[in-house]
């Protein structure tokens, strides 16, 4: 079973020209769903075909119960609590190639704390998978890294997304990378590799976080990803296809690339599972939009 430990939000996305002037008014089209990196990669895991479910925090509110809906539609196994306060909500903006600004209002995903933990989904699970959101506040961060520790113990795999880069460099590199030294899967995109290890280039990005990660599937966009174990480094270099909006495409990729690998063992069919999966995201507004793709057998 795969657990998944993080951010259950709603997203609305609005597809803007151009940018827009302080004090005036403008058009957009706007598409409004479930989100939030950790709901994001599960439900695309559940898509392609593991067992999943989520720990995760939401508000009592009508946003709450819709997602909880969604996640029983999706098949996610719901370790989710309920709290008082607000659902949390992201509003993304995205420009005509497809790049995103993004502004979140975390509301209850701020709440989740050790005592939300869901024991019979931690009990089960083969991988636990966490978005380093999580980290950004110090309730919802014990509680990460308790669960983070209590697969370990148990000798489960763990895998990690770095999720923000201006965060990390916030926090500093050390600091981070100190917290997490036992993560099997790191999925960091290229901002947030440069940041870990103040390398530039992709491989030697990726050289370095290997020194400290037995796995590293680095996300470069449009530029495909690369990946690597022990010595080896393998790069798939993507799908070329009409960008709409990325929000999501990440988490849906460290998804299909989590259940190939841990099927087959094979860096390059993990990157082009990951990459298939992300170019269905990105064709339509919307992170959990698109329809899945069948892995490889």
């Amino acid at each position: 079973m795969i657990v998944v430990l993080g951010d259950l939000m709603l997203d609305i996305v609005l597809q803007v020209k151009s940018p827009a002037l302080e004090a005036s008014h403008g058009l957009a089209r706007a598409a409004v769903g479930p989100g939030g990196s950790a709901a994001n990669f599960a439900v695309w895991a559940a898509r392609l075909g593991a067992e999943v479910g989520l720990i995760a925090c939401v508000g009592a509110d009508l946003l709450g119960q819709s997602l909880l809906h969604n996640l029983d539609q999706e098949g996610v196994r719901s370790g989710v609590t309920v709290t008082e306060g607000t659902t949390g909500l992201t509003l993304a903006l995205v420009d005509e190639r497809g790049k995103r600004t993004m502004l979140a209002a975390r509301g209850a995903n701020s709440a989740l704390n050790v005592d939300d933990l869901d024991h019979t989904l931690l009990d089960r699970a083969d991988l636990l998978h966490v978005t380093a959101f999580s980290f950004i506040e110090e309730c919802p961060r014990r509680a990460a890294l308790t669960a983070m520790r209590y697969v370990k113990q148990r000798g489960r795999l763990l895998s990690l997304d770095p999720s923000a880069h201006g965060y990390v460099q916030c926090m500093g590199p050390e600091t981070f990378l100190a917290m997490v030294p036992e993560v099997d899967i790191l999925f960091p995109n290229l901002d947030e590799g440069r940041v870990l290890t103040g390398e530039q280039q992709p491989e030697r990005v990726v050289r370095a976080l290997l020194r400290r990660f037995p796995v590293v599937a680095l996300k470069m966009g449009v530029h495909g990803a690369m990946a690597g174990n022990g010595e080896t480094i393998v790069h798939h270099p993507g799908f070329d296809v009409p960008a709409v909006d990325a929000t999501g495409a990440g988490d849906a990729f460290a998804a299909a690339f989590v259940l190939s690998w841990l099927a087959r063992h094979d860096l390059a069919a993990a990157l082009e599972q990951g990459n298939r999966t992300a170019a269905g995201v990105v064709q339509v507004a919307g992170a959990q939009c698109a329809r899945a793709v069948p892995l490889d057998s």
